[in-house]
């Protein structure tokens, strides 16, 4: 790095972006075009300063399928600057074919079909990148349009190879590496292995100027998903990286490798981070042989954004006696002061900026502030967007404005817990959970480990979910499925001494830790620390949306409750041992008819396992003999001393999950004990002995119904107990479906035995 002449002919003008996130919160009434203003700036920085090319390290489109509207801007804009007829001084030497594809038989300025004034270079980042049917980028239209040269791409990913893009002007010769964004536990691992080629010129390689451009993770975030600077080649000259957002423009030197890193970072702001606040600046890079000078250029057209921090418990002014009322007051007045601040430095911001730039975003534009709130201490929060609603034409994320968080605790300060830390304990629920309190990965891997689908990987199916959410690829959930089985029977086939079906599992099992550690080894399933992604962080380990506690009262009550049940089973088969055939008969017959007559209002049963008996949550008044009510009155008091007195060991389950198991109890005992009537006294015995009752009336009503025999047609009786069966069969497998019919079984002619009557259902 070296003083050089900008204004001399063998001088290679660069001017180098990354991160321009078009489309970025374009619906947005406030913010919505501040991703194409500062993209337009860049643009026509380049033709002001007579950029020979730009360079964009990653990251163009903000989503990976971007809006019409945000397609039809960056098109206008790219047509807009570099079409025309003016003269590129660059000369292409590297083959068209292997730099942008094999459809492309030219660079888009030497194309006779084209008439491009200012080239534009540029490789995809993670945002971008090429996914779905095909494998396209949204630059990839771009491109076929022949408005950018877009190169980087990597076809395999456990061996690539990079081949430069070269370019002549005068006696400067550029070799232009571009590798675009690969996930970076992959690529940290292809690394390690030593699996990435540098193609270097074969001829003159001492002669030639090697820039290299990524998109990866710079910052460590872990031990494997980041790409150490001392990975890449010490041949290189200058490094651009992309992705990391904060602004790093000028070169660093790593003594290492002895190369400079450039780190432009990105020109909007996706998230409100410390990181996000610094100046944005873009770099123009003058290149004459091996010597280059990079000059910073600051952006006008910008939003500004200001963003401090505040201890609630370092003010003098406050307490964690002090009202509602107060902290807010004291948070208002901070935010008037930021804003101020806000307004002096976008002036400076314009003041530095091109002259012949207008101001886009106007002469004062509503600022981005944030103010991060740490409570600890005993502190109470308070709803964020109640205290935006001062601010809603002044600031233009008035949503967002105050973020509230606690200092983290020392785990061997557990036990030595003191009230006020047990009163900022409960204080914090007031504050929503993180959005990665709960990740995907974890609730497939728990539902994978307690089903019997063998052939799927956690890590695969949590990746394809990924593609189909941040990605929009509506067919990557079917391709994970695909490629499950297909590898599954490829690595079953591949022993050749054939498959036999009592070592079908293991083998089925073997397949599936394979492809698992294939797909740990490729980063699937590992969340990006991306700073404008949802799931930012990623927790270790499997983490359940249901309490430890509760999950544990809920096994033990089941345990009861089957108990119970197979006690039920008992005295109800030892009562149907008389049960002719002809009873059997009509069971069905009852059956088929409930069935046919609605098959779809049926009650809703819990099935643990396919062995054991499902407890149905129908609640019914039967008659049962007095055998049958001690039963269940000794069950009762079983599970009642288990809900009110928790067993030692076993936590006390909270008031929702009380409440389930109490209305599961009293629900799975009424059914056993319907079971048990329905079971001992025969529809066909039942029919004649009601039919026979000297008390029964019966009255005829039509219409609408108000009461619980609701519908047209039914029948009214004056009656000493509701007669009511549920149509439960214990012959039938505990997973099919049980309906709660009500039976007026008498029939309106007077015919006893003529067949069972009009059914009424119950609303339950």
């Amino acid at each position: 790095m070296s003083a050089i002449e900008t204004d001399n002919e063998d001088t290679l003008s660069i001017l180098v972006a990354t991160d321009n996130h078009l489309g970025y919160m374009e619906r947005d009434p406030v913010r919505g075009l501040d991703s194409f203003s500062a993209f337009s700036e860049i643009l026509q920085l380049a033709q002001l300063h007579k950029a020979d090319m730009v360079l964009l390290g990653g990251d163009l489109f903000h989503d990976n399928r971007p809006s019409r509207k945000c397609l039809h801007q960056a098109m206008t804009q790219l047509r807009r600057t570099c079409l025309g007829d003016g003269r590129v001084g660059l000369e292409h030497l590297s083959d068209p074919s292997v730099d942008f594809g094999p459809q492309y038989m030219h660079v888009n300025y030497e194309d006779p079909n084209m008439n491009i004034a200012l080239p534009v270079f540029l490789i995809h980042g993670n945002h971008d990148d090429p996914s779905g049917d095909g494998n396209l980028s949204a630059i990839d239209v771009l491109a076929v349009n022949g408005l950018v040269n877009y190169f980087g791409r990597t076809h395999e990913v456990d061996n690539i190879r990079v081949s430069p893009v070269l370019l002549r002007k005068g006696r400067t010769h550029l070799a232009l590496f571009g590798l675009g964004n690969v996930r970076d536990e992959r690529l940290h691992r292809t690394m390690a292995r030593k699996h990435v080629t540098m193609c270097q010129p074969a001829e003159h390689a001492d002669e030639w100027f090697n820039l290299m451009v990524l998109h990866q993770n710079r910052v460590a975030h872990g031990p494997k998903n980041h790409i150490p600077e001392h990975f890449l080649s010490s041949f290189l000259d200058l490094v651009v990286w992309g992705h990391e957002h904060q602004c790093q423009v000028d070169p660093e030197y790593n003594h290492q490798r002895s190369f400079y890193v450039s780190q432009p970072g990105s020109s909007v702001a996706t998230a409100l981070s410390p990181g996000e606040a610094v100046a944005k600046h873009v770099a123009l890079l003058h290149i004459n042989r091996r010597n280059f000078k990079l000059e910073k250029l600051r952006l006008k057209n910008v939003r500004p954004f200001v963003i401090e921090d505040v201890v609630l418990a370092a003010v003098p002014s406050l307490s964690p006696q002090s009202s509602e009322a107060e902290i807010i007051e004291y948070l208002r007045r901070r935010v008037e002061a930021m804003i101020l601040r806000a307004q002096t430095q976008y002036r400076e911001q314009l003041d530095s900026g091109h002259a012949e730039i207008e101001p886009a975003l106007g002469e004062q534009p509503m600022p981005l502030v944030r103010v991060r709130v740490e409570y600890s201490g005993g502190f109470e929060s308070f709803h964020p967007q109640r205290f935006g609603l001062l601010f809603a034409d002044r600031v233009a994320n008035p949503r967002d404005i105050v973020y509230f968080y606690r200092k983290p605790r020392a785990s061997s300060m557990g036990s030595q817990r003191t009230g006020s830390s047990t009163q900022e304990t409960q204080s914090s629920r007031s504050v929503p959970a993180p959005v990665d309190a709960v990740h995907v990965e974890s609730l497939i891997s728990e539902f994978l480990d307690s089903s019997s689908m063998q052939m799927l990987v956690d890590l695969e199916l949590a990746e394809a979910i990924r593609l189909f959410v941040q990605k929009g690829d509506s067919d990557a959930i079917a391709h994970s499925l695909k490629s499950a089985v297909s590898d599954t029977q490829r690595h079953i086939l591949r022993d050749a001494s054939g498959v036999e079906e009592q070592t079908l599992g293991s083998q089925i099992e073997q397949a599936r830790i394979v492809r698992r550690e294939v797909a740990a080894a490729n980063g699937h399933g590992v969340v990006d620390k991306v700073r404008d992604d949802s799931m930012a962080v990623t927790v270790p380990g499997k983490r359940s949306a249901i309490n430890p506690a509760d999950r544990k009262a809920i096994k033990a009550f089941e345990q009861v409750a089957i108990t119970a049940a197979g006690s039920a089973d008992r005295d109800c088969s030892d009562r149907d041992g008389s049960a002719s055939n002809s009873d059997r008969e009509d069971n069905d017959e009852f059956r088929t008819a409930g069935e046919d007559l609605n098959p779809t209002k049926r009650t809703r049963t819990i099935s643990r396992a396919p062995a054991k008996r499902s407890l149905t949550i129908t609640k019914k008044r039967t008659t049962t003999s007095e055998s049958a009510d001690s039963d269940i009155a000794s069950e009762s008091s079983e599970i009642d001393d288990f809900v009110t007195k928790p067993k030692p060991g076993i936590s006390r389950p909270s008031r929702n999950a009380r409440s389930t198991l109490e209305t599961s109890r009293g629900s799975s005992l009424a059914s056993s004990a319907d079971e048990c009537t329905s079971v001992a006294e025969t529809p066909r015995a039942k029919r004649a002995r009601i039919v026979a009752s000297p008390e029964r009336e019966t009255r005829a009503s039509r219409g609408r119904g108000r009461g619980t025999t609701r519908g047209r047609g039914t029948t009214r009786g004056k009656r000493t107990a509701k007669q009511t069966t549920l149509l439960a069969f214990p012959s039938q497998s505990s997973s099919s479906s049980q309906m709660p019919v009500a039976l007026d079984i008498d029939d309106d002619s007077g015919n006893e035995g003529a067949g069972f009557g009009r059914f009424s259902f119950n609303r339950k």
